[in-house]
């Protein structure tokens, strides 16, 4: 019962970052040529370059499907079947509904798409991102480089964003380019507000199996690890470790997932940071 109630929860964040993206877009941020986050945001600059170039209307949808197959194999084929399915969905719901909600602004101000076109984008990438899938796009790719090399990857949504902002600049004008900077600030915002794992995190793991789960993460993680091994459980009066570290939201993913995988039982509890002092790589 507990499963099921799980995955629909999943299903029912994919199809409302669908829905909110999708209303976003069309009533917001297209028809004023204001740029979103990732792909989705790819997506409406190769539309509004089509249309410039060949004065032919292509739809944001078929673009951000298409833009997104690519990293969905290789979350298939690096990230395992639940997460890609899961992604699959969220990317499907917003495609869909981009399809079907059409391209009508309600309002003129573009100020105002800016803002409010940022906040319905962030809630449900916010969503997707707290039940532990993603949107597609550089989340996909940032997860890979993760599990690759190690350390953490958080420049790359500001390296895709950035590159947005400036083609759409020096093609359709800059002050276009810097309503699109207010929308994505406001989607990060948003998104940092829904899902505390954005930024530093602490994570305590209270398991009998701590001397097998750190030697996996250290193996994979360029992170440090405390660990106590002189725990006592108050109620079952059974001894048991635990092991504490500082990550970032890629380094949670395989975390947990290593966690759950080594043992089902063990508690995690995940906090919010508001600081360090001293060393932590952010590279």
């Amino acid at each position: 019962m507990s499963l099921f109630k799980d995955y629909s929860e999943k299903i029912a964040a994919a199809i409302l970052y669908g829905l909110t993206s999708a209303l976003g877009v069309q009533l917001l941020l297209q028809p004023s040529k204001i740029y979103t986050v990732g792909t989705m945001g790819a997506a409406q600059l190769v539309v509004n370059l089509i249309y410039k170039a060949t004065n032919f209307n292509t739809e944001v949808y078929f673009w951000y499907f298409l833009i997104n197959v690519p990293l969905i194999i290789l979350a298939w084929l690096k990230l395992g079947k639940r997460f890609t399915v899961l992604s699959l969905l969220s990317i499907a719901s917003a495609s869909i509904l981009i399809l079907f909600i059409p391209l009508h602004p309600i309002t003129h101000d573009p100020m105002l798409a800016s803002i409010f076109g940022g906040v319905l984008v962030g809630i449900g990438s916010g969503l997707v991102f707290r039940y532990g899938f993603s949107a597609g796009g550089t989340d996909i790719i940032a997860l890979i480089i993760q599990k690759n090399h190690g350390g953490t990857v958080g420049q790359l949504g500001f390296i895709v964003n950035g590159i947005i902002v400036l083609i759409a600049g020096f093609v359709f004008g800059w002050e276009l380019a810097l309503y699109s900077i207010v929308s994505i600030f406001i989607t990060n915002i948003v998104i940092d507000r829904m899902y505390i794992q954005q930024q530093k995190i602490t994570v305590t793991v209270y398991s009998h199996m701590i001397d097998e789960i750190a030697k996996k993460l250290l193996d994979s993680l360029n992170r440090g690890i405390t660990i106590d091994y002189n725990l006592t459980g108050a109620y079952s009066g059974e001894q048991i470790g635990s092991m504490t570290m500082v990550l970032t939201k890629y380094q949670l993913f395989f975390v947990k997932k290593t966690v759950n995988k080594m043992d089902p039982n063990a508690f995690i509890n995940i906090q919010p940071t508001l600081e360090i002092m001293g060393k932590f790589n952010d590279n």
